[in-house]
């Protein structure tokens, strides 16, 4: 198994952070909403792929609640080694023809054509870095002008550590700097 096969098996499952929050309950405060993240390789949902295609698309199905407000978020990544065998995130977009709420990995009907996908334009690349079986990652994004996107990833031991970060103008307007830690139920 390569370095990226190894760093996949470790993303992909379902993640919560549900021992994260009764923590910050028992200490009287829940600083981070309620998440889970089911992440799943996607390379089959996709037609036209080239036929010596190396990486692996991911979807990744984001779930926040916080009080009475949920949010979904869905993703499309694709995961890479690079020519210093590490390991490169690129955001796609979704395409616009697919509703949010049914890019889900447990969609069957789910199709994508790789000569239609297209890479975010608003996402900087991560690369991870591989140390002890530990990866590690930051992404800094100018979404707009005044908007900027940080994220911060560290993935071991069948747990995720993810800090995202918006500001504008310099000044946090959404997120955590101290991560949302999710740990594989799945």
């Amino acid at each position: 198994m390569n370095k990226l096969d190894v760093f996949i098996k470790e993303l992909c499952g379902v993640f919560s952070n549900e021992n994260q929050i009764k923590e910050e309950m028992k200490l009287g405060q829940q600083k981070h909403p309620k998440a889970k993240h089911i992440n799943g390789i996607c390379n089959n949902k996709i037609i036209n792929l080239p036929s010596d295609f190396k990486g692996y698309f991911v979807i990744e199905e984001s779930y926040y609640e916080q009080g009475n407000h949920k949010n979904t978020l869905p993703h499309l990544f694709l995961f890479t080694l690079n020519e210093n065998n590490n390991i490169v995130l690129t955001s796609y977009d979704i395409p616009t023809d697919i509703p949010k709420a049914e890019f889900r990995n447990d969609n069957k009907n789910l199709v994508m054509d790789y000569k239609e996908l297209k890479i975010s334009s608003k996402f900087n690349p991560m690369t991870y870095t591989e140390n002890n079986g530990s990866y590690g990652g930051k992404s800094v994004s100018k979404f707009t002008e005044e908007m900027e996107f940080t994220l911060e990833e560290k993935i071991e031991n069948n747990k995720m550590y993810v800090s995202e970060v918006f500001r504008k103008n310099g000044k946090v307007t959404f997120g955590f700097s101290d991560p949302i830690i999710y740990e594989k139920i799945n």
